[in-house]
């Protein structure tokens, strides 16, 4: 039997700053999660790396083709969870090729200082297979590893230090901050896992999924949610995560 962390983590927080590598990342991996924050009154901030331009067994599709496609399903389906336009942000790198480098980290760090988020929700940034259990396991994609490790860099020390990217402070009126506290998802059996009751938000988690459709049937995001959510007997359903404070 799990116990609800939301009121734990999130009852001093106002703004949520969510990084993921692709599209349908933050639906898949905190949805209903999302859902409930926004319900709550949370400001949410969603950030895709990138539009996830290669992500196809398709051979009749192009690169440009193909993103144009997933941007489209994606500003729907942020439209369904209630993310507003000005936090819905893309960031324009190539699927594929999310390095954790000072231009990631730059990136990132510019949309901290100007969101000043209360908590950062990222990728796991350690582990090359994710373990969800005894004989189910997947690998931890690429552009995944190295958007968490990026968030975390961006975090500390370059969204803090004022001598780290002062182009964004000089020119563009950006101020330092500091944010300690971070979810990680695809963390399933850690001592920091923590879980999020999200049994009346799982519709809505399932509605965003389904408008990737290019990726997802209606069918598969139910697969999905059931598939994640579906951790106990009780009833109740949950998104896990790793929380860290890290001051």
């Amino acid at each position: 039997m799990y116990k609800d962390s939301y009121n734990e983590i999130f009852q001093n927080k106002q703004r949520i700053l969510v990084v993921f590598s692709h599209p349908d990342d933050a639906e898949i991996y905190a949805g209903a999660t999302l859902s409930r924050l926004i319900t709550s009154g949370k400001e949410v901030c969603i950030v895709k790396m990138s539009l996830g331009n290669k992500g196809s067994r398709q051979e009749n599709i192009s690169e440009h083709e193909l993103a144009s496609l997933r941007l489209e399903e994606d500003r729907t389906a942020m439209k369904s969870l209630g993310i507003k336009d000005e936090n819905n942000i893309y960031l324009d790198f190539s699927d594929g090729s999310i390095d954790n480098s000072l231009k990631t980290i730059e990136a990132i760090a510019k949309v901290i200082r100007k969101f000043k988020p209360d908590i950062i929700l990222t990728h796991n940034p350690e582990h090359m297979i994710i373990r969800w259990a005894e004989g189910t396991n997947w690998i931890n994609h690429r552009d995944h590893r190295n958007t968490g490790m990026s968030v975390l860099d961006a975090a500390y020390p370059y969204s803090r230090d004022t001598l780290f990217f002062p182009e964004q402070l000089n020119n563009e009126g950006l101020t330092p901050h500091i944010v300690s506290e971070f979810l990680f998802v695809d963390y399933y059996d850690h001592p920091d896992t923590v879980a999020i009751d999200v049994t009346q938000n799982v519709d809505e988690r399932t509605k965003a999924i389904a408008c990737h459709s290019s990726q997802y049937s209606m069918e598969h995001a139910k697969e999905s949610t059931d598939f994640f959510t579906k951790i106990d007997d009780s009833g109740k359903r949950y998104e896990r995560f790793r929380y860290v404070v890290a001051d």
